[in-house]
């Protein structure tokens, strides 16, 4: 009987179809993550040690001719959610020897930067992109590199995302339950523009949240607000005069504004639980301090994902693959 040949040069996906699992399993199971069962970790390591299989993403990236850098494309770096996410991906990266280089979308004129083809986007070895449109920006001239979306979805690239119409849902959901049925509702958003800065976060979680109150009759003052640590103040403050008589139930589309709204009821004396709801969107560190209730934006979970994704790709595999996550609700004082 013939010996069967065994392959010198096992792959990540070697090891992924064997064992019948994704590539991004395998990556787990290597970076020994708890979110795998005791069962197909077994599996796994049973496979790789058959196979012989060691990866060496290290060795991959030095003899590369590239730099080892990699890019991050985000729309504002002074929002804190973004600053959490690059922190993250910065520490997760720098394992392998990359460093991460930050594209902040601030103006106009960082977006034509970007899509010129002398650009240092174009010489790193991949570009992460978060909660951006990759279409609106680079039209049909997208870079020739591994790009990972995260907050965002493409059906042509690996992407790992929330569902921002769910989160609305969830919010109106969580505040038909916990107000009196006479409570005037209202949301409190931030209305985007239509172009290449674009996201649409905001616009679906607007909709999921409007969705669910007109299923259950229910009416919705709209007020819109600017994206600063002081909007929420201002905006909810140009409707509420002063202190109201109904219930309010409140929904902000992210702390950021949530805090302010907060501040601004703190200061017209009403009370959590017993003159209003409020519930926003991310579960910033802020939400904890203000005692905000919020639905938590898995920023931890989304990092790792997109970093198996991108070590994945570099040991050989090309089918895309996209990952839907939850947001769950961390209820405090509000």
């Amino acid at each position: 009987m013939k010996e069967k040949k065994r392959n010198p040069n096992p792959t990540i996906k070697d090891v992924a179809r064997l064992a019948n699992v994704g590539i991004a399993t395998v990556s787990r199971v290597l970076n020994n993550s708890e979110k795998v069962s005791e069962k197909t970790k077994e599996r796994v390591i049973e496979i790789i040690e058959e196979l012989g299989y060691s990866p060496n993403i290290n060795a991959r990236t030095l003899s590369s001719k590239n730099i080892n850098s990699l890019s991050f494309v985000t729309p504002d770096m002074g929002n804190e959610f973004y600053g959490i996410m690059y922190s993250l991906l910065e520490k997760k990266i720098s394992r392998n020897n990359y460093r991460l280089i930050v594209f902040p979308l601030i103006d106009q004129i960082s977006l034509e930067k970007i899509k010129q083809n002398t650009d240092l986007i174009y010489q790193t070895d991949g570009v992460f992109f978060s909660s951006l449109s990759v279409s609106s920006i680079f039209h049909n001239r997208i870079p020739p590199k591994k790009i990972i979306l995260i907050d965002s979805y493409d059906e042509r690239f690996d992407s790992v995302y929330v569902d921002n119409y769910q989160i609305g849902k969830t919010a109106a959901e969580y505040l038909i339950s916990n107000s009196p049925s006479n409570s005037t509702f209202y949301l409190v958003t931030f209305k985007e523009l239509n172009n290449e800065f674009t996201s649409f976060v905001f616009k679906k979680r607007d909709e999921g949240f409007l969705q669910v109150m007109e299923k259950n009759n229910k009416k919705v003052k709209i007020i819109y607000s600017d994206l600063m640590w002081d909007g929420g103040y201002k905006a909810i403050g140009n409707i509420i005069k002063r202190r109201p008589k109904k219930y309010s139930s409140i929904f902000a589309t992210c702390d950021m504004i949530g805090v302010g709204v907060k501040k601004y009821l703190e200061e017209k004396n009403m009370h959590p639980k017993r003159d209003y709801s409020l519930i926003a969107v991310d579960n910033l560190p802020i939400s904890r301090l203000f005692q905000l209730t919020t639905i938590r934006q898995p920023i931890i979970e989304m990092v790792e994902i997109a970093y198996e994704m991108f070590i994945s790709s570099m040991e050989g595999r090309d089918k895309v693959e996209h990952y839907q996550l939850e947001g769950k609700i961390v209820e405090r004082e509000t």
